[in-house]
């Protein structure tokens, strides 16, 4: 499990709030380095969720977060996620941003 705390300041309360909506949910990404990004980018065709390339992803600089919850709970935050200004789309449900 990761922590947020290697998110952005400004962007821990906002990733903590989504959080406590649903507590059994789990975050499995934060910040990545180039390496570890470009190490997913080369591996992409084996993974069910998007991929950016190195350079492009916002985890890459600590504005972004995935978490792993059913696929419910991820539509629900998600729609939460967007109208706090947030980033999220359905078509990659554990991807969270700003």
């Amino acid at each position: 499990m990761k922590s947020i705390s290697s998110l952005e300041p400004w962007l821990q309360p906002y990733a903590a709030y989504l959080l406590r909506l649903y507590p059994p949910a789990i975050v499995t990404s934060t910040f990545r380095s180039y390496t570890e990004q470009l190490e997913l980018y080369r591996n992409r065709s084996s993974n069910p969720y998007p991929v950016a390339p190195p350079g492009l992803s916002y985890h890459q600089y600590g504005r972004a977060f995935d978490i792993s919850a059913p696929t419910w709970a991820l539509l629900q935050l998600g729609m939460i996620w967007n109208s706090i200004g947030g980033t999220w789309s359905p078509t990659d449900p554990i991807h969270f941003q700003a």
